[in-house]
């Protein structure tokens, strides 16, 4: 039980970060294309992409379910599965228009570019982490000579 909770508790931070993030991801485009209000089903649909967001990230990226899989496999598992789930959102809450074949393009675009973005920061954050730690272990291996 105390594991159950410990996950409910991960995927809870997870969708908050993905509400935030996808809050202002959502604002940008409103402000691109003038549109002075967002509706509720338009942002209930933003929180339901956020808890599956968040829900995906636990499932792709912790050994709960997938155990002894390698990071790129795990990029390419939470990329479809959660892409999946993404456009069926995106159609089932009108995101666009489901017969126009720009707006289908626009939105694979859209999703490709985030994913990178949001891919290359973390990247970019853990080795950045990493050189941090490495530095600091260089300084204890050093220290620890003269004591």
């Amino acid at each position: 039980m105390k594991k159950f909770f410990e996950v409910v508790v991960t995927i809870k931070e997870r969708v908050a970060l993905a509400y935030a993030a996808a809050m202002c991801i959502y604002l940008f485009f409103l402000w691109v294309f003038q549109q002075e209000s967002a509706s509720l089903p338009q942002l209930f649909s933003v929180l339901l992409a956020s808890v599956a967001a968040g829900t995906m990230q636990v499932v792709a990226f912790s050994d709960l379910f997938l155990k002894k899989l390698a990071y790129g496999w795990r990029m390419v598992t939470f990329f479809l599965v959660f892409g999946a789930v993404l456009t069926g959102i995106a159609v089932g809450f009108g995101w666009f228009p489901a017969e126009n074949a720009g707006a289908w393009v626009s939105f694979g675009a859209a999703f490709l570019l985030i994913f990178a973005a949001i891919t290359a920061g973390i990247e970019i954050y853990y080795r950045a982490s990493g050189r941090r730690w490495d530095d600091r272990l260089d300084w204890y291996r050093k220290n620890r000579d003269k004591e």
